[in-house]
Protein backbone atom coordinates (compact mmCIF):
# COMPACT_ATOMS: atom_id res chain seq x y z
CA UNK A 1 0.00 0.00 0.00
CA UNK A 2 1.46 3.38 -0.94
CA UNK A 3 1.84 6.33 1.41
CA UNK A 4 -1.19 8.30 0.18
CA UNK A 5 -3.46 5.25 0.42
CA UNK A 6 -2.17 4.53 3.93
CA UNK A 7 -2.87 8.09 5.07
CA UNK A 8 -6.37 8.20 3.53
CA UNK A 9 -7.30 4.76 4.87
CA UNK A 10 -5.90 5.65 8.30
CA UNK A 11 -7.85 8.91 8.41
CA UNK A 12 -11.02 7.12 7.32
CA UNK A 13 -10.51 4.43 9.97
CA UNK A 14 -10.13 7.09 12.69
CA UNK A 15 -13.20 9.02 11.51
CA UNK A 16 -15.37 5.90 11.18
CA UNK A 17 -14.27 4.69 14.63
CA UNK A 18 -15.31 8.04 16.11
CA UNK A 19 -18.64 7.86 14.33
CA UNK A 20 -19.16 4.27 15.48
CA UNK A 21 -18.46 5.19 19.09
CA UNK A 22 -20.81 8.18 18.87
CA UNK A 23 -23.47 5.87 17.44
CA UNK A 24 -22.96 3.11 19.99
CA UNK A 25 -23.10 5.61 22.88
CA UNK A 26 -26.25 7.14 21.37
CA UNK A 27 -24.99 10.72 21.12
CA UNK A 28 -27.89 13.13 20.70
CA UNK A 29 -26.74 14.44 17.31
CA UNK A 30 -26.58 10.90 15.90
CA UNK A 31 -29.91 9.83 17.42
CA UNK A 32 -31.60 12.96 16.04
CA UNK A 33 -30.11 12.53 12.55
CA UNK A 34 -30.99 8.84 12.34
CA UNK A 35 -34.52 9.46 13.61
CA UNK A 36 -35.02 12.33 11.15
CA UNK A 37 -34.32 10.11 8.15
CA UNK A 38 -36.73 7.44 9.34
CA UNK A 39 -34.31 4.76 10.53
CA UNK A 40 -35.66 2.93 13.61
CA UNK A 41 -33.73 4.38 16.55
CA UNK A 42 -34.04 1.12 18.50
CA UNK A 43 -31.76 -0.46 15.87
CA UNK A 44 -29.16 2.29 16.09
CA UNK A 45 -26.66 -0.14 17.60
CA UNK A 46 -26.52 -2.08 14.31
CA UNK A 47 -25.22 0.99 12.51
CA UNK A 48 -22.52 1.42 15.15
CA UNK A 49 -21.46 -2.22 14.87
CA UNK A 50 -21.29 -2.00 11.07
CA UNK A 51 -19.13 1.13 11.22
CA UNK A 52 -16.86 -0.36 13.89
CA UNK A 53 -16.43 -3.56 11.86
CA UNK A 54 -15.51 -1.49 8.81
CA UNK A 55 -12.94 0.51 10.80
CA UNK A 56 -11.38 -2.72 12.06
CA UNK A 57 -11.37 -4.08 8.50
CA UNK A 58 -9.58 -0.99 7.24
CA UNK A 59 -6.88 -1.46 9.88
CA UNK A 60 -6.53 -5.20 9.25
CA UNK A 61 -5.99 -4.38 5.61
CA UNK A 62 -2.48 -3.33 6.54
CA UNK A 63 -1.86 -7.06 6.94
CA UNK A 64 -3.93 -8.27 3.98
CA UNK A 65 -5.10 -5.74 1.38
CA UNK A 66 -8.38 -7.46 0.35
CA UNK A 67 -9.79 -6.86 3.83
CA UNK A 68 -9.34 -3.09 3.43
CA UNK A 69 -10.90 -3.21 -0.02
CA UNK A 70 -13.93 -5.09 1.33
CA UNK A 71 -14.27 -2.62 4.22
CA UNK A 72 -14.03 0.35 1.84
CA UNK A 73 -16.69 -1.19 -0.45
CA UNK A 74 -18.94 -1.66 2.57
CA UNK A 75 -18.46 1.94 3.63
CA UNK A 76 -19.21 3.26 0.13
CA UNK A 77 -22.46 1.26 0.13
CA UNK A 78 -23.29 2.35 3.71
CA UNK A 79 -22.71 6.05 3.09
CA UNK A 80 -24.44 5.98 -0.31
CA UNK A 81 -27.48 4.62 1.51
CA UNK A 82 -27.08 7.28 4.21
CA UNK A 83 -26.98 10.09 1.63
CA UNK A 84 -29.97 8.54 -0.13
CA UNK A 85 -31.97 8.37 3.10
CA UNK A 86 -31.14 12.00 3.88
CA UNK A 87 -32.23 13.11 0.40
CA UNK A 88 -35.39 10.99 0.56
CA UNK A 89 -36.28 12.50 3.95
CA UNK A 90 -35.58 16.00 2.55
CA UNK A 91 -32.87 16.60 5.17
CA UNK A 92 -30.62 19.46 4.16
CA UNK A 93 -27.71 18.62 6.45
CA UNK A 94 -25.82 16.33 4.10
CA UNK A 95 -22.29 17.42 5.01
CA UNK A 96 -21.34 14.50 7.27
CA UNK A 97 -22.58 11.61 5.10
CA UNK A 98 -21.22 13.26 1.93
CA UNK A 99 -17.77 13.77 3.48
CA UNK A 100 -17.71 10.16 4.70
CA UNK A 101 -18.87 8.96 1.26
CA UNK A 102 -16.19 11.00 -0.52
CA UNK A 103 -13.43 9.77 1.78
CA UNK A 104 -14.67 6.15 1.53
CA UNK A 105 -14.71 6.42 -2.26
CA UNK A 106 -11.22 7.94 -2.31
CA UNK A 107 -9.95 5.13 -0.09
CA UNK A 108 -11.54 2.51 -2.33
CA UNK A 109 -10.02 4.04 -5.48
CA UNK A 110 -6.58 4.26 -3.86
CA UNK A 111 -6.77 0.72 -2.48
CA UNK A 112 -7.80 -0.78 -5.81
CA UNK A 113 -5.05 1.08 -7.65
CA UNK A 114 -2.30 -0.24 -5.36
CA UNK A 115 0.07 -2.38 -7.35
CA UNK A 116 -1.25 -1.34 -10.76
Amino acid sequence: MNYVATVVVGLLAIMVTGSALATLTRQKQIVDAVGAVGFPVQHLWTLGVVKLAAAIGLCLGLLWLPISVAAAVGLVVYFTAAVGMHVHAKQRDLAAPVVFLALSTAALVLLTSVGT
